[in-house]
This record gives structure tokens, C-alpha cells and sequence, in this order.
């Protein structure tokens, strides 16, 4: 049976609806680059809410604010099994890790949770995975998690959603 190579298990915080995460910050060489507000763009947009501007991925969530949401990081040597029936939204797109670091961070400027050393850098294809939405954006807290898994990507692919939560529909986005 087929393992991811790392797990890593963390805890991350949403803020204003969104999580970043992204290698190296793109704004590091570039103070106005506004790569969290296309990102955003794009999510909305693409009706994917997995937004990609510069390296970064903005993962959207339908509620305001999230303390303490597990992630899990998994490194997979190629593309893990499905398992989409147990997330209530998954999207896959190209990741490219420029150093050994993952930082996941929530929107607002609150503390990022760095990952160092787990990735190499490289090409890699994201699975972006999400779930307790509904329980969230009503109020229940502590209720949503998330899930990160990689794998090196040999060609540049198209963003793709593998499954969409439906109350992004009730909620007229």
C-alpha cells in the first residue's frame, strides 16, 4: 500500500476567511506585490476557493475566523489515492516549494506556522482538502480541519476542482 513519505501534523488559524500558504513569501523582494488580493480574485473567480498568485495558495473558507484548525501535511512520493468522499472540498493545483520552509498563514497579519525542513524544494502537484464547513459557519467551533498533500509534479497542470462544497451556492457565491 502506498504511504506519504512525511506527515506532519499541525495547527493553523484562519482569519477574514483565509489561510495563505506559499514557500516564500512573494512580497519578500517586492513590498507591493499584492499577490494575497489576486490570489483572492482568483479563488472567488474560479468558483474553485483555492485562489494562486505568485507562489502563494489562498484557500478560502465560508466562515470569518478559525483558532487552533488541525492541518495535516503529507508528502507522497506520486499522486496519493482519492479519498474526496471525506472532505467537503478538495482542489488540486501546482505548488512550487523555492525552499525547505511551508508557512501557513491567516489572513489579518497574525502569526504564520512555519514547517521547515519536511519538503524539499521542487515542483509539486497540491491537494488542497477542507471539511466542517457547515458546522463552522454556523458557530461551531473547533469543528473544521484541513489537509495539505504533495507530490512532485512533472508538468505544469491547470488548476482543478475535485469537489466543491455546495453551500458555497446557499451562501450566493
Amino acid at each position: 500500500m502506498r504511504q506519504p513519505s512525511v506527515i506532519v501534523d499541525l495547527t493553523v488559524e484562519i482569519d477574514h476567511g483565509q489561510l495563505y500558504i506559499y514557500s516564500a513569501a512573494p512580497w519578500a523582494d517586492d513590498p507591493n506585490n499584492d499577490a494575497m488580493l489576486r490570489a483572492l480574485d482568483d479563488a472567488r473567480a474560479s468558483g474553485r476557493w483555492v485562489g494562486l498568485a505568485d507562489g502563494l495558495i489562498n484557500l478560502v473558507v465560508p466562515f470569518r475566523k478559525s483558532f487552533d484548525a488541525p492541518l495535516r501535511l503529507e508528502v507522497w512520493p506520486e499522486e496519493p489515492p482519492a479519498d474526496d468522499a471525506r472532505w467537503d472540498h478538495v482542489v488540486d493545483v501546482d505548488f512550487e516549494m523555492s525552499t525547505r520552509e511551508i508557512v501557513f498563514e491567516p489572513s489579518g497579519g497574525f502569526a504564520p506556522v512555519h514547517c521547515k525542513d519536511q519538503v524539499p524544494p521542487g515542483s509539486y502537484r497540491a491537494r488542497v482538502s477542507g471539511r466542517g464547513y457547515a458546522e463552522a459557519r454556523d458557530g461551531a467551533d473547533g469543528m473544521d480541519a484541513y489537509r495539505l498533500r504533495l507530490w512532485p509534479s512533472v508538468n505544469p497542470a491547470a488548476p482543478a476542482l475535485r469537489k466543491g462544497w455546495p453551500g458555497w451556492r446557499d451562501q450566493g457565491m
